[in-house]
């Protein structure tokens, strides 16, 4: 029988801990999809309302809590975007906090660039793409977590990932052109 991670008095810290690890993560992964500040900062904290409100169902056996609560993350901004689909909250303002970290060496492509330019860039792109960019370098998950979420084969994920990323790569090496022949 498998065991089930239960947050009781032999583990009062788990999910805090897990809070402080990965809630930045998450906070990107919803700046990543369109989120302004304020939004990304709601979304990311009922998701770890809803962790602890479904603890009793994470089983470590299944996937690690990372993957678990992106699966999380991953469903309540699809439900969040659903809902406002009359409203959209794609806000390019207040663009400060969308990566805070160092980031990993594969997103400096992405940090090099204008972050407005590179959400416009991102909205040309299909949904999927769109989600695999934001649980990539948004939330920093591997291609097999990736994979486990998005319940596509991870060398597909790479797959996505590189074409995507050379996409946005040739829309911002050509409005950088276009600004340069306009000067």
């Amino acid at each position: 029988m498998k065991s089930k991670l239960k947050l009781t008095l032999a583990h009062p810290n788990q999910l805090e801990q897990a809070f402080e690890r990965y809630y930045p993560a998450v906070f990107r992964y919803f700046r990543y999809r369109g989120a302004d500040t304020d939004t990304a900062d709601d979304l990311a904290s009922s998701v770890f309302e809803r962790a602890l409100a479904n603890l009793q169902t994470y089983d470590s056996n299944k996937s690690q809590i990372q993957t678990w609560l992106f699966s999380i993350a991953r469903n309540l901004a699809s439900n969040h975007w659903k809902a406002e689909i009359l409203h959209p909250t794609t806000s390019l303002d207040d663009l400060e906090s969308l990566a805070q970290d160092d980031p990993p060496p594969e997103e400096n492509l992405i940090l090099g660039q204008d972050k407005q330019d590179i959400l416009q860039a991102l909205q040309t792109l299909d949904k999927l793409s769109i989600e695999i960019i934001a649980l990539k370098f948004g939330g920093r998950l591997t291609n097999y977590q990736i994979s486990e979420i998005t319940h596509l084969q991870s060398n597909y994920v790479g797959v996505i990932l590189y074409r995507s990323l050379l996409k946005l790569r040739t829309i911002l090496a050509t409005r950088q052109l276009e600004i340069d022949h306009e000067r």
